[in-house]
């Protein structure tokens, strides 16, 4: 199960950190409307803190996973923020394919990556899974979703 968790995270964040990096100026903004200080750095600093974490999944999923998990809860932590304010900013958790504001959807997907993080955290070394554990990651992939879709629903 761990080994389809990192897997998983890693490619989110590949996905998370190419899209940062292909519209920089749109990363820059999100920063910006997000009222983070050093949008221009953040805007290279976060996509590469990203792709260090691929790297980590791949090389050393525990530490990898652990990574993952600080950077989420980081992510986590300024979208609750955003939200408790009250302002309206766009998500552009994926650089700037949405133009969605930020809302709870957001967290509970977060929440959701952290409990994969966490799984990915348990294991040394990538390995091919067991059934039993093909079985268990596709349970636990599968809830993420579910989960994502019910709170776009009550949450909004």
């Amino acid at each position: 199960m761990g080994t389809v968790a990192a897997l998983l995270l890693a490619g989110v964040f590949v996905a998370a950190a190419v899209t940062k990096l292909r519209d920089l100026e749109g990363t820059r903004a999100g920063f910006v409307d997000l009222g983070l200080p050093q949008p221009q750095v953040l805007a290279w600093l976060v996509p590469a803190l990203e792709l260090v974490v691929v790297i980590l999944l791949l090389v050393v999923p525990g530490w990898g996973g652990v990574a993952a998990f600080a950077l989420l809860a980081a992510f986590t932590v300024v979208l609750w923020v955003t939200i408790s304010s009250g302002k309206l900013v766009p998500c552009r958790c994926f650089g700037g394919t949405s133009e969605e504001p930020v809302s709870w959807v957001q967290v509970v997907r977060n929440l959701w990556l952290m409990i994969l993080a966490a799984v990915a955290a348990t294991i040394s070394t990538l390995s091919i899974p067991s059934v039993g554990g093909l079985v268990g990651a596709a349970a636990l992939v599968g809830v993420g979703p579910i989960a994502i879709a019910l709170a776009g629903r009550s949450l909004r």
